[in-house]
């Protein structure tokens, strides 16, 4: 108990001298901004110093350094005004002067630096669904009247990526996803009445490359892209369910087993197109941030010369028991991604030839 005690006498102090530095220096701070006020320049270095060391909370750091780039402007320092600015930076990496509300100085002496990251990093959890496309019809029976309808299933994807910042708005992004796909295929009127029912459940990695354009102030701000993907088998099954309504015995013969492995039937490598958009929304120095994108697949998934066989080469379960053989398809696929955004910043003074004045200079049209 007597522990406990000293233990809660020690916090209390400790405490007290907290606050009461931190009041000190309040008082410190607000008798700079006086002398400012009134022109007496050359002591404020000097007054801000000790509470800059130890003392002053994030909030009164910047203040004092944006106090001391003026004063550093005024005295004509220029390299103690940017250390100043380059220091109030690191304390708010997002803050931008305009002529409205802080001095004209201080907006062109902010025209020298970024705090924008190189490089990004975000994380990205959701759900898809997947549309098969079909190139040309493969079938097991010459019956004209046959129709297949697909099923939306909803499957689950989690992945990480990486911006890199060209400048404020625009980024060349990549990144990977693991992906679980699946939808569902029923053909009707096989042998004039039969049905076969597939679900088919495939993994994948997803590595997108695209550019986006992206909002850079507010507290929401909207995003949207367009770029390319590979898209990497990693396995895929099915599960099939054939009903043989066309028996001579009054009762439906159904004819159903294990999953069946379709991996070796289908291209590992393939490619698609990437678009997508949304929001984003700033909480501190980060973000939460929701994300909308559709894949395209431009490539046929289904291996021709392995189409009809099991993979000892002998002729397909799925043809011989289940009536099924696969299309020639490609894959669409709609997801919907939550995610969070911690911006890598980067105070840092600007060079003369910045990757923004780079990249505008390629949309830039000569005049005759």
């Amino acid at each position: 108990m007597a522990l406990k005690r000293i233990a809660l006498l020690i916090l209390t102090t400790f405490y007290l001298q907290v606050s009461q530095a931190q009041e000190n220096c309040q008082q410190v701070l607000d008798m700079a901004n006086g002398e400012f006020e009134a022109g007496r320049f050359y002591g404020l270095p000097s007054m801000l110093k000790g509470c800059l060391e130890s003392g002053f909370t994030k909030e009164q750091r910047f203040r004092a350094y944006y106090i001391l780039a003026q004063a550093y402007l005024v005295l004509e320092d220029p390299i103690g005004a940017e250390n100043s600015y380059l220091s109030l930076l690191k304390e708010d990496p997002e803050f931008k002067p305009n002529e409205k509300d802080d001095p004209i100085d201080i907006v062109y002496l902010s025209k020298k630096f970024t705090s924008r990251p190189r490089f990004t990093p975000h994380y990205r959890i959701g759900a898809n669904v997947t549309f098969p496309g079909v190139i040309q019809g493969v079938s097991t029976s010459a019956s004209p009247s046959i129709v297949m309808a697909n099923t939306l299933r909803v499957g689950l994807q989690a992945g990480v990526g990486l911006d890199w910042n060209i400048d404020d708005n625009w980024s060349v992004c990549t990144g990977i996803s693991y992906a679980v796909k699946s939808f569902g295929v029923t053909t009707s009127n096989i042998a004039r009445s039969d049905v076969s029912t597939l679900i088919d459940r495939s993994s994948w990695l997803d590595i997108p490359i695209y550019l986006k354009y992206s909002y850079d102030s507010g507290k929401i701000r909207p995003f949207g892209y367009i770029g390319f993907a590979a898209n990497l088998l990693v396995s895929s099954s099915a599960s099939l369910v054939f009903n043989d309504n066309s028996s001579v015995s009054a009762q439906t013969r159904i004819a159903q087993g294990p999953d069946i492995d379709l991996g070796f039937k289908r291209n590992f490598f393939n490619r698609s197109i990437v678009f997508g958009g949304g929001v984003k929304y700033k909480i501190g120095k980060n973000f939460l941030y929701a994300d909308a994108r559709y894949m395209v697949g431009i490539n046929n998934i289904t291996i021709p010369d392995k189409n009809y066989y099991n993979s000892d080469g002998t002729l397909a379960t799925t043809l011989t028991q289940y009536q099924y053989v696969s299309d020639f398809l490609r894959l669409d696929n709609l997801s919907i991604s939550f995610g969070y955004i911690r911006p890598l910043y980067d105070p840092r003074k600007l060079k003369k030839g910045t990757g923004k004045n780079f990249f505008r200079g390629m949309f830039k049209s000569k005049k005759k």
